[in-house]
């Protein structure tokens, strides 16, 4: 069966991209091991080790330690570093690590190789990004154990990434110094614990650098289509920071696993080691290639690359997709010409057809839209992950394939009664044509995706053989229809698997559904056999594909069902806070959780759902919330230092200090007509032209200090007029406090991700 063979396709390419097999200790000391870097994973990622911790201070020290002991040069750069942006300041105390390996003929442009070591507050963060820095390590043993680079190579283990990318800040800096002693930036990353690591990300100009690893390796997976989406996302990593500075370079990440991502269970024991061993067989080859050439900055066109089956990386530039797209529209053009004159389309049926795919996306995005309503009103413990990412998500997945197929084929068995099998597969085809032309516009280096489909199902309809005149049959398969099917499936099928890791049960599921129906669309010439054959009393439906697709959707939605119970393995996050506000000495518990859970239920007994502005002020989604026991909590304080006189107002110098241990972080606000100018000695820049601020003329008002420490921080502000200033301070340390009468949280239950997740927090209002 032709179907068989699809099925048989897919799965070779899904299993293709599967990780390697993790390399043993015992290895040659030149080459990478997963499970020598595994070890430093324990480590690493023992505890959770956000920035302000002394578990944070742990982890430094023992890169400083290990990167000395491995036989390379080591600073700290501390500093502090401001940013801003849509009207709140972040600053923060940063410690990076930096070591360097000096080449054959050091001082030149080297290599610079990037992870960062904080975490987020309640995760060890084995994935993200202990696996990063382990496998930074490893490399750095593995090159030492080698003859020597001819070029410098330096890994910086930036801190603070967690909070906004602020050490990678920092170290990019001083532009002029980071471009003369270095070439190129590796960077990378995790947000799952598992899969394959893949090129997601590359510096603008890039066809000489994705080239040159392309070179280094060419096993790795990777896609233009990544850099394309990703930098139309509002994410960032460490590498947002060298980018900007002009350098090239390439970020790497993968993304299975995704529930374990920011949660306490990214544990050294749940990381993958094919996935440690692929990062590690990217980071060491690439480094000794990048440290072996010259490293001139010369610019060259965008590259589209992308692996057309497995592991194979195919890279070219990016302008050849404008011809890729130009041939192929001729030859569909040709094909429509020829299917006309052999009386197999008529213009009307194939613009018929084409309709019929934009209605297939239809009813393809409202699958996705009603299974995701459905999971999120039925399963509400999946609500705290991100994209409802629960354990059992791949069940999901399976379900929305297995139902949109099966949607999908029920829709085009009907529309054969109307529509003939040409004017419904060339109908696909129009589609993908106009849909290339606005992909080369929109993300050219992603021309490949639907080009070389496109070039291929042009190609198998022109070799389509003739069909008698009125005949609605569908013939029996040829080659043509392989010609047409083989490299979608090739391209289409492990594209749509990483896409719907990604996307969880979030909005992305909706392009996940675009690229369900692409594929669809281009399986026709085998499908549409398998809907409508012919018998004695003609030609009549069959509906073994929707029916069996429908039964595996059923399955899967079983499979899901019967994980979806939290276990001590498979935990549920939950999410609380204890905010005391020392003005009015009233407490609250607090949650971003829309309904209270069998353990939160405790401290929201009868709790109330809306805004809470004398506490988070700003905030516009309501927030569950009860009044708490009111504790005996020092609150900050704010010393005044300087007060100066200006035309216009008052420039005040303010040394803000926590007064519990443990405070890791402190939030300030002030009325929007104020400015800050400097914290800790540092000039806060002016705020960006596009920042959607909440200030009416831009102006910051808020700010996010982080490990303010013992001494605290100062901060310099310029006041609108003579009057009293008025400021807000709120502390935020780790962990709820001992009320008594609380019960710990069970086995089956872990603080959700987030910065605000299970901690105390003391409010205090000043008057300057």
């Amino acid at each position: 069966m032709p179907l068989a063979g699809v099925l048989l396709l897919v799965a070779l390419s899904l299993y293709l991209a599967n990780p390697p097999r993790p390399v043993p200790a015992t290895a040659p000391a030149v080459v990478f091991s997963a499970e020598r870097a595994l070890r430093e994973v324990a480590v690493i990622a023992r505890r959770p080790h956000s920035i302000g911790t002394l578990d944070h201070d742990r982890v430094r020290d023992y890169l400083v330690q290990r990167c000395r002991a491995l036989g390379l040069r080591v600073t700290v750069q501390d500093t502090t570093v401001v940013s801003g942006f849509r009207g709140i300041v972040t600053g923060a105390r940063v410690q990076n690590v930096v070591a360097y390996l000096p080449g054959r003929t050091p001082g030149g442009p080297g290599v610079l190789v990037v992870s960062h070591y904080d975490s987020q507050p309640h995760t060890p963060g084995a994935g993200d990004d202990g696996s990063g820095v382990a496998t930074a390590l490893e490399t750095m043993r593995a090159l030492r154990a080698g003859p020597p680079l001819a070029h410098d190579v330096r890994w910086v283990f930036t801190d603070g990434e967690e909070i906004g990318l602020m050490g990678a800040r920092a170290y990019a800096a001083d532009t002029a110094r980071l471009r003369r002693e270095v070439g190129v930036v590796l960077n990378f990353e995790g947000s799952g614990n598992e899969g394959p690591t893949l090129l997601f990300e590359v510096s603008p100009g890039n066809g000489w650098v994705v080239g040159e690893f392309a070179k280094a390796v060419p096993g790795a997976f990777g896609s233009s289509l990544f850099y394309e989406v990703y930098r139309n996302l509002p994410n960032d990593t460490d590498f947002t920071a060298f980018r900007a500075t002009g350098l090239p370079g390439l970020n790497f990440a993968f993304n299975g696993g995704h529930s374990y991502y920011h949660s306490p269970v990214d544990t050294p024991g749940r990381l993958h080691p094919g996935t440690v061993q692929q990062q590690g067989d990217y980071m060491l080859p690439a480094v000794r290639h990048f440290a072996s050439i010259p490293l001139v900055r010369t610019p060259a066109p965008d590259s589209t690359f992308f692996n057309p089956l497995g592991s194979w990386l195919v890279q070219y530039d990016a302008r050849w997709d404008y011809l890729l797209t130009l041939v192929a529209g001729l030859l569909l053009a040709a094909a429509a010409v020829r299917a006309r004159r052999q009386g197999r389309l008529r213009l009307r049926g194939w613009l018929g057809g084409a309709l019929a795919w934009v209605g297939g996306l239809l009813l393809l995005g409202a699958t996705a839209w009603g299974l995701t309503r459905l999971v999120a009103g039925a399963y509400l413990q999946y609500a705290l992950f991100y994209d409802h990412t629960f354990y059992n998500v791949r069940a999901y997945h399976l379900a929305f394939v297995a139902l949109g197929t099966a949607v999908f084929a029920a829709y085009y068995a009907g529309l054969l009664r109307w529509l003939r099998p040409d004017s419904l597969t060339g109908g696909a085809l129009l589609v993908l044509a106009v849909l290339q032309v606005l992909v080369l516009v929109k993300a050219p280096t992603s021309g490949f995706l639907l080009g070389f489909p496109l070039l291929f199902g042009a190609a198998g309809w022109a070799l389509r053989g003739s069909q008698p005149a009125g005949e609605r049959v569908v013939p029996s398969q040829r080659a043509w229809a392989w010609v047409w099917v083989l490299p979608a499936v090739a391209l289409l099928a492990p594209g749509l698997s990483i896409l719907l890791t990604t996307a969880g049960l979030g909005t992305l599921l909706l392009g996940a559904a675009f690229f369900l129906a692409v594929l669809l669309g281009m399986l026709l010439p085998v499908l549409l056999p398998a809907l409508r054959r012919a018998d004695a009393s003609g030609a009549r439906v069959h509906w073994a594909v929707p029916g069996l697709s429908g039964l595996v959707a059923i399955g899967a939605l079983v499979a899901a069902h019967a994980r979806s119970t939290p276990t001590a393995d498979l935990p549920q996050q939950t999410q609380v806070l204890y905010i005391l506000d020392a003005d009015e000495r009233q407490a609250y518990w607090v949650s971003s959780l829309p309904h209270a859970d069998a353990w939160t239920r405790q401290f929201f007994s009868a709790p109330t759902f809306r805004t809470m502005p004398t506490l988070f002020p700003g905030g516009l989604l309501p927030i569950l919330h009860q009044t708490a026991p009111s504790l005996a909590l020092a609150a900050p304080t704010v010393e005044l230092v300087a007060d100066s006189a200006l035309p216009t107002g008052r420039r005040l110098r303010l040394l803000v200090r926590a007064s519990r241990p443990g405070v890791v972080n402190l939030r300030l606000q002030w009325p929007r007509s104020a400015r800050l100018v400097r914290v800790a000695g540092q000039v806060v820049p002016p705020p960006p032209a596009d920042a959607k601020s909440p200030a009416p003329t831009g102006a910051y008002a808020t700010l996010l200090y982080y490990a303010p420490g013992a001494a605290g921080v100062q901060l310099e502000i310029e006041t609108a007029g003579p009057g009293a200033f008025e400021l807000v301070a709120v502390d935020r340390s780790l962990g709820l406090p001992p009320v008594p009468g609380i019960q710990p949280l069970p086995a089956t239950m872990i603080p959700a991700p987030g910065s605000g997740s299970f901690t105390t927090q003391v409010k205090k209002g000043f008057n300057l």
